[in-house]
């Protein structure tokens, strides 16, 4: 079983862990995946949409990660508190996803620093000057640089999720999370 931990804070962008956080959970009939949140309390917060979602750990109470997954929306209100955070549990995790703007909070980091990423279209332009040593991809569903995995605009985070699937899992159970679960029918790499 494979622990994967998301990061939730006061505006996070619905999709962008919701997604993810259903093709780990449905993956060999969710018997693959345990998926938790962490947020910096364990508050209620508000996604962006204004969907109300409370976290199931502290900082510092969740478990260890296998897979850490970092989504995108306001970024602002993730305080020096919570890039500490990032910064130690991706250095003790063995996958580190983002998916769209929340590879500005790996930038942020220093994460992506001489690594390849992408993002949402719309931030590419600066995302290659939050991380000036990291060779951005325009273009791309997702990236794979190693543990490193981003995803470009919020569905996409999908896409990368059944990679990481398929990574870990084996092809058969991405293509059945995908097609019998799922039913759906995203790009490949």
């Amino acid at each position: 079983m494979h622990t994967v931990v998301i990061l939730l804070f006061q505006g996070v962008e619905l999709m962008d862990f919701a997604g993810p956080a259903e093709v780990f959970i449905v993956t060999d009939q969710s018997k693959s995946f345990q998926v938790v949140t962490v947020a910096e309390s364990r508050e209620p917060i508000k996604t962006m949409g204004g969907v109300t979602i409370s976290p199931d750990f502290a900082f510092g109470e969740e478990p260890k990660a296998d897979i850490l997954v970092v989504p995108g929306g306001d970024l602002s209100s993730v305080n020096e508190a919570g890039r500490t955070w990032l910064k130690k549990k991706a250095d003790e995790s063995g996958i580190v996803f983002s998916v769209c703007y929340g590879a500005f909070l790996l930038a942020n980091t220093g994460l992506l620093d001489s690594m390849q990423a992408t993002t949402h279209h719309w931030g590419i332009t600066d995302l290659r000057k939050a991380a000036p040593t990291c060779k951005v991809i325009e273009g791309k569903r997702f990236v794979v640089d190693g543990n490193l995995v981003t995803s470009a605009g919020v569905t996409a985070g999908i896409d990368a999720a059944l990679y990481i699937v398929e990574r870990l899992k084996g092809k058969a159970a991405a293509t059945w999370t995908a097609t019998e679960w799922l039913e759906y029918r995203g790009e490949a790499q």
